[in-house]
């Protein structure tokens, strides 16, 4: 049974194939290596969908190492209605999303994974929802809906996460974390072009772009996960603390930005600290040296691995993205030096309070230069 959040009145919404786009269903599933479960949800899908031939689903795939994709490209030979789309330039699922979402035809939009922890049977009570909400969400927390096999710590962090989320941003939905989703065409189109997706958790950008006055949901029994490995870590609760923080503040400051700077704090204890440990025995001048390289070397593969890590690179590439760090960040440290000392001349401050001018400048500076030159962001939109 849907459980709607909020009231509000909306048009009815028909999912008859006679619309001007021919497809009534798409359904959307990013993937990153998921060889040994691609086939067997897409043919689940399509069991589920028997009924309603004008349907289409898009796998949009981060180029696979286990050839995913090339699974894909293979079934949609024998049938027309299935779509891959390879991505080789760009990584991470919330953008892999809204790709999948902006290539497809139908006016029911429905987004799940592709590890077989969302039930295909669902789809039909997501679609049927979506004549009185425009969006609609597989949620674990409302009555019917539950999590299979998570211990208690992860069970309640999800909750914390999901509770956290609700209380920044004013969602008034049980699961605003969830990957299992729908929506209406119309109303996607509306928010595309507010959405930065990054991360993992695409739903609750959409959500709070689009200021639903109506959510309706539907129970989600979240199985485990049946092969492969996780993606979910540490570094997934990060990107979402720093997303809330972007969204919340109506990205005055970028979570791109947050993250830089919080990986540049992190640079200041690894310099302190070495040098700290190394000073007696190299003494000063050479322990500084080696503690500024290190630092230098912790900030640009915590960056690549972090804060850039929707388009990080690797071998060769991994080496001169750094000679490029190194140069821009060695500038950064001359404009930091260089507006610290002046500062303190011009207007007769301690230098430790004017460290901070040097420092906000040289921190927008190297992130700026970083993010188009090293990290190549120029090159594409964001």
């Amino acid at each position: 049974m849907t459980q709607q959040t909020a009231c509000s009145t909306s048009p009815q919404f028909s999912t008859s194939p006679d619309h001007p786009h021919g497809v009534a269903v798409s359904v959307v599933v990013p993937s990153f290596n998921e060889a040994n479960t691609i086939r067997a949800l897409i043919l689940a899908v399509q069991m589920v969908l028997r009924d309603q031939p004008n349907y289409e689903i898009i796998v949009v795939d981060d180029n696979s190492p286990d050839g995913t994709w090339r699974l894909v490209e293979a079934m949609a030979l024998d049938d027309a209605r299935i779509r891959c789309h390879r991505r080789v330039d760009r990584k991470g699922l919330a953008s892999a999303i809204v790709d999948g979402l902006s290539q497809a035809d139908g006016q029911c939009l429905v987004v799940m994974d592709a590890d077989l922890q969302h039930d295909p049977n669902v789809i039909p009570q997501l679609v049927a929802s979506l004549d009185e909400h425009p969006v609609v969400v597989a949620s674990r927390y409302v009555s019917g809906g539950s999590v299979a096999g998570w211990n208690r710590t992860r069970r309640w962090g999800s909750m914390a996460m999901s509770w956290l989320s609700r209380r920044i941003l004013g969602l008034q939905v049980s699961d605003p974390l969830s990957g299992y989703f729908a929506m209406r065409r119309e109303l996607f189109h509306e928010v595309a072009g507010q959405l930065r997706p990054r991360g993992y958790k695409a739903l609750l950008e959409i959500l709070y772009r689009a200021k639903c006055e109506a959510v309706g949901e539907v129970p989600l029994v979240f199985k485990l996960r049946q092969a492969g490995v996780s993606k979910l870590g540490w570094n997934t609760v990060c990107d979402l603390l720093v997303s809330l923080l972007e969204l919340r503040s109506g990205r005055v400051i970028s979570q791109r930005f947050i993250q830089y700077g919080l990986i540049g704090a992190s640079g200041v204890l690894v310099q302190i600290g070495l040098y700290l440990l190394f000073r007696g025995q190299l003494g000063i001048e050479l322990a500084l040296a080696l503690a500024i390289l290190c630092a230098m070397v912790s900030n640009y593969l915590l960056n690549n691995w972090w804060t850039f890590g929707d388009r990080s690179m690797a071998g060769a590439a991994l080496g001169w993205g750094f000679v490029r760090f190194a140069a821009v960040s060695t500038v950064g440290a001359v404009i930091n030096h260089s507006l610290t000392i002046r500062s303190h001349d011009v207007m007769g401050i301690d230098v430790v309070l004017t460290s901070f001018i040097g420092i906000a400048v040289a921190t927008v500076w190297n992130y700026q230069l970083n993010s188009g030159l090293t990290w190549r962001m120029w090159e594409r939109s964001e």
